[in-house]
C-alpha cells in the first residue's frame, strides 16, 4: 500500500452526527450544504469522522460525523454544531474508485499495513477527506484519502520509511 503520514491542522466545520450504516450519511451533507447556502456561507472540504469499527459495533449504531468546511458567525439549528475537525498525525492512503472500496482499504490499512509500519493508531476517528464531489464525477475517478489517526508520539525505530511525516508541510 502506498501510504503517508502527514499531520494535519484541525478544519473548522459544520457537523452533523449521524448513527446508522455509513453508506446513509448523504442526507446529512445535504441539510449541511443547504443550511450553508441559506446563511450565503461559503463552504470548503467536505469530511466525515467514523468513530466505531463496523466489525465490532452493530450496523445500525456505527457513529460518523458528516462534516463541512465552513465559518459563519451564524448560530447553527438544531442538529448541526461548529468547532473544529481533525487535526494530528494520519496514516493516509488514495483510493481512487468508488466508495464501495472504502472498507476494503480500511481493512489492509488496519490489517496490512499498520502492523507493518511501526505505528500505532490512538483512539481519535478516522477521517474521510472526499477530493471530488461524487455529483459531478464518475464513481471510478471519486478521489477519497483515508486516514486512519495516529499515536502523537514518536515514530516507532522499525517499520517502513512511509512512517516519516512529510517535512514542512500540513494538510487540512
Amino acid at each position: 500500500m502506498d501510504v503517508r503520514i502527514e499531520t494535519f491542522d484541525p478544519v473548522h466545520v459544520a457537523r452533523i452526527r449521524h448513527v446508522g450504516p455509513y453508506a446513509e450519511v448523504e442526507p446529512c451533507f445535504e441539510r449541511l450544504f443547504r443550511w450553508a447556502a441559506s446563511i450565503g456561507a461559503p463552504t470548503g472540504r467536505v469530511l466525515t469522522l467514523s468513530y466505531d469499527d463496523p466489525g465490532k459495533t452493530a450496523v445500525d449504531r456505527l457513529r460518523t460525523d458528516a462534516c463541512v468546511e465552513l465559518r459563519t458567525g451564524e448560530d447553527p439549528p438544531p442538529g448541526i454544531e461548529l468547532g473544529p475537525a481533525g487535526g494530528g498525525r494520519y496514516g493516509v492512503y488514495r483510493l481512487v474508485g468508488p466508495y464501495e472500496g472504502i472498507p476494503a482499504a480500511y481493512g489492509r490499512l488496519y490489517g496490512v499495513w499498520l502492523p507493518q509500519s511501526g505505528e500505532s493508531a490512538d483512539d481519535r476517528p478516522r477521517m474521510e477527506l472526499y477530493r471530488r464531489a461524487q455529483t459531478d464525477t464518475p464513481p471510478e475517478r471519486l478521489v477519497t484519502d483515508l486516514c486512519l489517526p495516529l499515536d502523537e508520539g514518536m515514530p516507532a525505530e522499525t517499520g517502513s520509511r512511509d512512517r516519516r511525516p512529510a517535512r514542512g508541510r500540513r494538510y487540512v
